[in-house]
């Protein structure tokens, strides 16, 4: 693939683009004309338009001037615009639309590849790292993403540092190795030219360009920066906060109710460290976090939020899909939305997996709980706190406690982190030859954890109540709700809430309001 070359483009100041790879993620031709000329919200992150007379990439729905056909290239992602010349409208700002779904791309190599980079994975590692890790040459890579996203690895996560710098820079004080670093650069220098490189001016020129209506601020007096998660609807925000609230760990999360709605935190300094806290409160239907600047860094906070709150689910498309199904309509249409919220820690939810096992949610969170308080002192343990410990003295059976103290042992000596996600499959696919660990759990760790929209644990006791039937059965017939079978598990556990509510106010006396 010949990337090309964005010092030649600014000497010439002329876009190219004219013979591009849209990519096969993109819509049909015709989907992609309607949306454009119709200002379609529903496409934002779907597809670019980028204008040839203006050199000015948007998102389908700017409110800026229609343009005309015959002046108008599209792209999957706002990488591929940039690779072709494009800078970014500063009206719709379409470097901060959402990625491209995961239905969407259709080659699992690109998709987790893509995941990779949005995590940070090219901001330490090689493009022939990458490759590596999906098991692919580095050639064969960039021509998938090429097919798929019509842009290059590089280019997706530079605009992905170079939106997070754009924000720090124009909304906070940071110096500029701090705000690199948070933002996900090697060095200064790198942030420097890459800056450049997406945006023609320098840092502090683009520093100067504040938007009074942004949607990201700084609190200067706490070091607390304030973004607007984006949410692509139908997304069922109580669903999620109370799926929350009801797994919170005592002294490190919170889940309550404010007069403009739910607020979620958690703690992200240690025990005996100066408190430090993150919060995300929901106001109508958008998404609010308080991201502290005196910790992790902004993209990997922005990550873990993003897979917390399942933000990058085609909320349309899912619905559409899910309500064709005859068993799950009238469940979808009462709560249109449900989303399936990740794993804030990858290593935790697997422990917390293996407690939950045929037992409460509840028992689940209090067996939890005594962990932290016994092996963690007031933190969540890590695995070389739990490897040498009889975990089966908090009140479990003595495999599940040894099984807990055998994944912590595998953690170690594999080095897995969980973000390598090729090899966080892999590992997780080998927890079943673990005494102790049954497909229930495996499931739920690929739920929760590797973020599988698919995944289904057929055996899940409210399952088999629900669609009164045994494992097997439950397994065909979910086979008409994938690739989201994950999704319909919620919608059945959905259902047994609502049916649990009901049987409550039947023993009262009282009638369904």
């Amino acid at each position: 693939m010949v990337v090309f070359d964005y010092s030649d483009a600014m000497k010439r100041k002329l876009p190219v683009g004219e013979n591009h790879t849209v990519g096969s993620a993109a819509p049909t031709l015709a989907a992609r004309q309607q949306a454009r000329l119709s200002r379609d919200q529903r496409f934002d992150g779907r597809f670019i338009v980028a204008v040839v007379t203006t050199g000015i990439y948007c998102r389908p729905s700017c409110p800026a001037r229609i343009p005309k056909e015959e002046n108008v290239r599209y792209f999957v992602c706002g990488a591929g615009a940039q690779e072709a010349g494009y800078r970014a409208c500063m009206r719709c700002m379409p470097d901060q639309a959402l990625s491209v779904p995961d239905w969407a791309i259709g080659n699992r190599h690109v998709a987790k590849g893509l995941a990779l980079i949005e995590s940070g994975f090219l901001n330490d590692h090689s493009v022939a790292d990458l490759a590596q890790t999906l098991e692919l040459s580095s050639r064969h890579l960039d021509r998938l993403f090429a097919d798929t996203l019509g842009a290059s690895p590089i280019a997706i996560a530079r605009i992905r540092r170079g939106q997070t710098a754009k924000v720090l820079l124009q909304q906070s004080k940071l110096k500029l190795s701090e705000l690199a670093e948070h933002a996900g650069y090697g060095s200064v220098s790198q942030f420097n030219k890459e800056l450049r490189l997406l945006f023609n001016c320098s840092p502090s020129a683009l520093r100067r360009q504040k938007r009074a209506n942004s949607k990201i601020l700084l609190d200067q007096q706490t070091l607390t920066l304030r973004v607007v998660l984006p949410v692509r609807l139908p997304y069922d925000f109580d669903w999620v906060f109370n799926y929350l609230q009801g797994r919170a760990l005592e002294g490190i999360e919170e889940v309550f109710e404010r007069p403009h709605g739910q607020v979620f935190r958690r703690r992200l300094s240690r025990t005996g460290a100066p408190e430090s806290w993150l919060r995300v409160e929901r106001h109508g239907n958008e998404l609010i976090a308080y991201l502290p600047l005196d910790g992790e860094p902004i993209y990997q906070l922005l990550r873990r939020l993003g897979r917390l709150f399942d933000l990058h689910t085609d909320g349309a498309t899912l619905h559409k899909h899910l309500s064709a199904n005859r068993f799950l309509a009238p469940w979808v249409e009462a709560a249109p939305g449900l989303r399936v919220p990740g794993a804030w820690d990858g290593f935790e939810t697997c422990v917390r997996a293996i407690l939950g096992q045929q037992v409460s949610v509840a028992r689940g969170t209090e067996l939890a709980n005594a962990m932290i308080l016994r092996y963690g002192g007031g933190d969540f343990p890590s695995p070389e706190q739990l490897v040498d410990k009889q975990i089966a003295e908090l009140g479990m059976p003595g495999n599940r406690g040894r099984a807990i103290s055998t994944v912590a042992q595998q953690v170690i000596d594999q080095g897995v982190t969980f973000e390598e996600e090729l090899k966080a499959e892999s590992f997780v696919e080998a927890l079943t030859q673990i005494k102790g660990i049954g497909p229930w759990t495996v499931n739920y760790i690929r739920l929760r954890v590797l973020k599988d929209p698919d995944a289904f644990p057929h055996n899940d006791w409210v399952v088999l109540k629900q669609l009164d039937t045994t494992p097997a059965q439950a397994k065909l017939q979910a086979e008409p709700w994938q690739p989201w079978r994950a999704y319909g598990l919620m919608y059945l556990w959905y259902a047994a809430g609502v049916d649990r509510a009901k049987a409550a106010l039947a023993k009262q006396g009282r009638k369904p309001g």
